[in-house]
Order: structure tokens, then C-alpha cells, then sequence
């Protein structure tokens, strides 16, 4: 009996250390792990993503419209006449949703609006309804040396639950 245990006695501590440091060394992996967040609770051991960054924006795409100047390159900038305000979405008030959207918008001279391009947005809904209300924006063109241009501004609508 006693030669069993002396010749099983160093299998057994082997196998023991072995699996201990398989489990610090597994520990040190999940910490070293990049975008992972290793946590502890009592009966199992989590790994959470931690919150990165949003990625930079995407650069804005030329305007389709190449004669398009900005305020500074006019005689007369474009005046607004009417600007309709956007709706709240059901969704964006059950979420408390608040904040503003600007836009980039070509009044064309013509008199229509082109080119909208959301510079910052908002969830539920409330970018698309920013985008509409600037579809029916109401304006007299901007004019350089007397004749009418289009002209490139931005508009923002803020969006607030009161």
C-alpha cells in the first residue's frame, strides 16, 4: 500500500499544480484580452466588452450640386421664410430622446431644397423627421452680382420634451 501512494503521490502533486497554473494562466489571459473586461461574481467568472469609442464620422460626399456656395461667397445670403418644426416620434418620447440635429442643406436657386445631409443625428426616428421638416423649408435664393444662386447652409432643430 505504502509504495502505491509514494509512486502516485508525485502523479497526483503534479497533476494539482499543473491545473493550478492552467487556471491563473487562463486569469491572465482574460485580463490581457483587449476590449474585454474580466469581472468576478460568486458562482462564475463573466467577461463583459467594455465601451470603445464611436468610430470617427464618415467624411460628408460632395454636393451634388457643384454650383453651390457658401455665405460667405454670396452678394445677398438666402432669407427663410417659413421653417415647419419637426415631430416627435412616439418612440423618441417613450425614450426620453433629446438633443439636436444639424444639417447640411443646398438651398438651390430655383427655390427647392437639395442635397440634405445629417451632420449630427438622433435615435428613434427624430433624424428622419429633421430631414422632412428641412424637405419644406420656404426661402427666397441667395443672389451674387444679381442674379439668384444656390447657396449651402446648416440648420439644426433641437429636440426637447417638456
Amino acid at each position: 500500500m505504502m509504495s502505491v501512494l509514494q509512486r502516485a503521490l508525485p502523479f497526483i502533486l503534479t497533476l494539482v499544480v499543473g491545473i493550478a497554473l492552467g487556471s491563473v494562466l487562463k486569469r491572465a489571459d482574460r485580463a490581457t484580452t483587449p476590449g474585454f473586461e474580466a469581472t468576478s461574481s460568486c458562482k462564475m467568472r463573466q467577461r463583459q466588452m467594455t465601451l470603445m469609442p464611436p468610430p470617427p464620422p464618415l467624411p460628408l460626399p460632395p454636393s451634388f450640386e457643384s454650383d453651390a456656395l457658401t455665405a460667405g461667397e454670396v452678394t445677398r445670403t438666402a432669407t427663410i421664410i417659413h421653417d415647419s418644426q419637426p415631430l416627435y416620434t412616439r418612440a423618441a418620447r417613450r425614450n426620453n430622446v433629446t438633443g439636436t440635429v444639424r444639417l447640411r442643406v443646398v438651398l438651390a436657386a430655383d427655390g427647392t431644397v437639395r442635397d440634405i445631409v445629417p451632420l449630427t443625428t438622433l435615435p428613434d426616428g427624430l433624424t428622419e423627421q429633421a430631414v422632412e421638416a428641412a424637405r419644406n423649408i420656404e426661402f427666397t435664393p441667395a443672389s451674387k452680382d444679381g442674379r439668384a444662386v444656390s447657396q449651402e447652409v446648416t440648420v439644426e432643430y433641437k429636440f426637447n420634451i417638456y
